[in-house]
């Protein structure tokens, strides 16, 4: 903990493993181009997964009385600002596990693509959704952050298509992005925050995906996803109405956001079932070959970088104990 590298908060009063896990897991998941940080990687997202679906941890991240300031490690982006120390609010832990979420989303979108990686990220993401949702916890945090990161991936993977489907099954990941979005929209009401939380996340669908230039952008129809079409036919003649009636070429968001909230009473979605459900994390036997090739390298490191001749039997015991 002393190592200048991983620096503690000093303003932060109270820290615990899991703060100091969650740092540690900031810096290994922004490097997984070699096995090893892979593996590291992996692992982390491992414990994170069983964390998220334990009732009694997610009871622990989601307590508004413990608050502590997380600052997670961020890889270097020349479109964003450093954040300072001092910025980082004082939030309950989920908050910096999806801000955890968040930050491989959107700096692990490359040739390489990380795709086992991808589908735990998600996972865990749609398992705190969950709990929220079953709890009713009305959580304090940047959504559109989240939203906005899930959409470049539904973009990414669309627009990548032909090489990615080479190597893996895109189509799968994309279906539980899209199911978050259904999550949101079925049950937001549930666990947003406020009202003004669902009128941001149909901004958020339709600023990305709408086709005329209404509020500025257009994506094509390739990367629009069910519920996006549906979003847009229902908004995008009010908006354009609004837009004609005022005289206005290029309506800001507040005036999109009125014209959303005027006009949910006649939008119809279809919605689906089962989707506060999910599969409980199981080790076998999908990750057993994971496990033993772990284990495996952790032997051989140890065989390598150890001299059992020097090595006393006391030592040796306290080198095994912090292995397993």
């Amino acid at each position: 903990m002393n190592n200048p590298e991983l620096p503690l908060d000093p303003n932060m009063q109270t820290c615990n493993l899991l703060i100091t896990f969650l740092k540690y897991a900031s810096i290994v998941m922004q490097d997984t181009k070699d096995e090893h940080r892979l593996n590291s990687a992996r692992l982390c997202l491992i414990i994170l997964t069983c964390i998220a679906e334990d009732q009694y941890a997610d009871a622990f991240l989601h307590d508004d009385n413990m608050n502590f300031r997380v600052n997670l490690h961020r890889m270097p982006m020349r479109h964003r600002k450093k954040v300072v120390d001092k910025s980082i609010p004082s939030r309950p832990l989920v908050c910096a596990i999806l801000d955890l979420m968040v930050e491989f989303i959107v700096t692990h979108m490359m040739k390489d693509f990380p795709m086992d990686l991808y589908l735990r990220c998600v996972q865990i993401i749609h398992k705190l959704l969950c709990y929220q949702k079953k709890c009713r916890i009305r959580l304090h945090y940047t959504w559109r952050e989240l939203w906005s990161a899930l959409i470049n991936l539904l973009k990414f993977l669309l627009s990548n298509e032909t090489s990615l489907l080479a190597k893996h099954n895109i189509f799968h990941l994309a279906l539980l992005v899209v199911n978050l979005f259904n999550m949101f929209i079925t049950y937001g009401d549930t666990f947003l925050p406020t009202s003004n939380s669902y009128d941001e996340l149909y901004y958020e669908i339709f600023s990305e995906y709408q086709p005329t230039p209404a509020i500025g952008r257009k994506q094509p129809a390739k990367s629009r996803t069910p519920w996006s079409i549906a979003i847009i036919n229902h908004f995008n003649p009010k908006i354009e109405s609004y837009a004609a009636v005022n005289h206005i070429s290029q309506l800001s968001e507040e005036q999109v956001l009125e014209v959303v909230r005027s006009n949910y009473d006649t939008l119809t979605l279809k919605l689906q079932d089962g989707l506060d459900q999910f599969e409980r994390y199981s080790e076998q036997p999908k990750e057993v070959a994971f496990f033993k090739e772990l284990v495996r390298s952790i032997s051989l490191n140890v065989r390598k970088n150890v001299s059992l001749n020097t090595l006393s039997q006391d030592v040796l015991l306290k080198e095994f104990s912090s292995i397993s």
